[in-house]
């Protein structure tokens, strides 16, 4: 599974970038402890195999919440995410 990571912006959301689950986890460290971001920050998880994508993040300035995706990350869960299909 990869992520698509999403930070507000004057314009609305701006594409960071699409990143397995350990160059998720180092992107949104360095974002959000090292940086210290007061902006949104959204991830996306995408499943290339079957054209879905789905919200499984949205970070407005609790690291709490941060620590439980990091937790969702490292689990090695099976995530079923067959409702959300994107329109070809």
């Amino acid at each position: 599974m990869k992520y698509r990571l999403y930070v507000s912006g004057t314009n609305g959301y701006y594409n960071l970038g699409t990143y397995e689950p350990d160059e998720t986890i180092f992107c949104l460290d360095w974002l959000l402890l090292e940086q210290k971001t007061k902006e949104k920050v959204m991830a996306i998880e995408v499943n290339e195999e079957d054209n879905i994508e789905f919200p499984v993040f949205r970070y407005t300035g609790s690291l709490a919440d941060y620590d439980d995706f990091r937790r969702y990350l490292n689990s090695n869960e099976v995530r079923i995410t067959k409702q959300f299909r994107k329109r070809r």
